[in-house]
């Protein structure tokens, strides 16, 4: 089971990249790996509606909720860091320390921090400090 949530959250993870490349395409075909790897879960669900979008602003609004549900797998899971941004008031999930806002793409790339982390030298980015 674990080899199998680390293989959703690469998938998630890629949608997340995607989107803060602002490449709506490449965050829909990230999302349709992500659908087939989640099968008959919410994560699954959400990430079929983000496929269906129409605009990256819809693609964010529907990563919001996959957020949820990947916040949840990486829970605890090393290599795994939980951000939060409070322009848009959610979180994401990465597996790197370095800010890549899905949320804010190329506007504001650097804009969160990561939620929780006992590193003292992890700094916020962007917007947060």
């Amino acid at each position: 089971m674990a080899h199998a949530q680390d293989t959703v959250l690469d998938n998630y993870t890629a949608v997340s990249t995607a989107l803060a490349q602002d490449n709506l395409s490449a965050a829909k075909s990230a999302a349709t790996t992500l659908a087939e790897g989640a099968k008959g879960t919410a994560l699954a669900e959400h990430a079929s509606a983000l496929v269906k979008s129409d605009s990256l602003a819809t693609a964010r609004e529907h990563f919001k909720a996959i957020s949820e549900e990947a916040v949840k797998l990486a829970d605890g899971k090393a290599g795994y860091y939980v951000f939060t941004c409070p322009m848009v008031k959610a979180e994401w999930v990465q597996k790197t320390k370095e800010v890549q806002n899905p949320y804010m793409g190329k506007e504001m790339l650097g804009c969160g921090s990561i939620k929780s982390s006992s590193s003292a030298s992890v700094k916020m980015g962007g917007c947060c400090g």
